[in-house]
């Protein structure tokens, strides 16, 4: 019997005819996958893919899978509750009679303060009286002076000698020193711890990869955008088998290519370069990852599931 051709619509046009296989992987690829137009052979008219059984009862399984890890993600972490107060901790003491008099008491006498502060502040002052200036009468100095007339504050005292004039000091126009800008440092690049673990899940979720497959070996290019350095990578491997996709028993572990260094080298890189002692990915960079997945299905799909790497210092 002749397999089923199906169609679909992306972006408003017809694409096909594919196998129900890429038909499922490409519905959902979709922003919406239940929402998607497909067509076959024997339909009347353009159907949603959740009205049609074949199709939906493929596309389900891992759109609850999807629904469940983002319903995970959104749940609130529950708060611990306090702990309960210990027998021995005594209860507060009442506030002692007669606080109340005691405050109110307190401002009052603060505000006298102030008051007193002020008016002395603004009280007025006396002139500073000038001192007596002694007066020659009769000569040109008090030695040849027959008599000395001591002047009162304010009555007519003698007429003072101008202050000699100073010769103005000329002052010297300050030089500017240009200084050349400095360019600003290049920022150090990101060091990573000298301990691997595993990667948390939200760190999971920012690997991207695309999956090719080379005879028993599964290839996986990634993006590493977390901030840690990656060194493996396990993955699950859903093949299509019959009318469904069946999920492994195992995941694969991926691994970047390196070549092996014998014992000596690999001591002292572990002594001098501790973060680099193992193969791995750097954060932002792009690098392959592979192993051993068995014979070539005809379609696949494949999910990142954890990852371990060096975390950032």
């Amino acid at each position: 019997m002749a397999r089923e051709r199906w169609f679909y619509a992306h972006n408003l046009q017809r694409r096909g005819p594919v196998p129900l296989a890429q038909l499922v992987e490409s519905v959902l690829a979709q922003s919406d996958p239940r929402a998607t137009l497909v067509w076959r052979k024997g339909f009347a008219d353009w159907t949603r893919a959740e009205d049609v059984p074949e199709v939906e009862r493929k596309v389900a399984p891992f759109l609850a899978r999807k629904e469940a890890q983002e319903a995970a993600r959104r749940a609130p972490v529950a708060p611990s509750p306090a702990p309960p107060v210990p027998a021995h901790v005594a209860a507060p003491r009442p506030a002692p009679q007669g606080s109340s008099a005691l405050i109110y008491g307190g401002i009052g006498a603060g505000i006298v303060v102030a008051l007193v502060v002020g008016a002395w502040l603004v009280w007025p002052r006396p002139e500073p009286t000038m001192p007596p200036q002694l007066v020659p009468l009769g000569g040109d100095t008090t030695e040849n002076a027959p008599a000395v007339v001591i002047t009162a504050p304010g009555t007519g005292a003698a007429t003072p000698r101008p202050a000699p004039t100073a010769a103005p000091v000329p002052v010297a126009t300050p030089r500017i020193a240009v200084v050349p800008a400095t360019p600003p440092p290049t920022p150090a690049p990101t060091a990573v711890s000298d301990r691997e673990s595993d990667l948390p899940a939200a760190e999971v979720r920012k690997l991207r990869g695309v999956a090719a497959w080379d005879a028993t070996r599964l290839r996986l290019t990634v993006y590493n955008g977390t901030s840690w350095r990656v060194t493996e990578i396990s993955a699950k491997i859903f093949r299509f088998k019959g009318d469904d996709f069946t999920e492994d028993e195992r995941p694969v572990l991926l691994l970047p290519p390196a070549r092996n260094v014998d014992a000596g080298v690999a001591d002292l890189l572990s002594k001098v370069a501790p973060d680099r002692k193992k193969a791995g990915l750097n954060p932002l960079d792009t690098g392959p990852f592979e192993g051993e997945a068995g014979t070539q299905p005809e379609s696949f799909r494949f999910e990142i599931e954890t990852a371990r790497g060096y975390p950032p210092r």
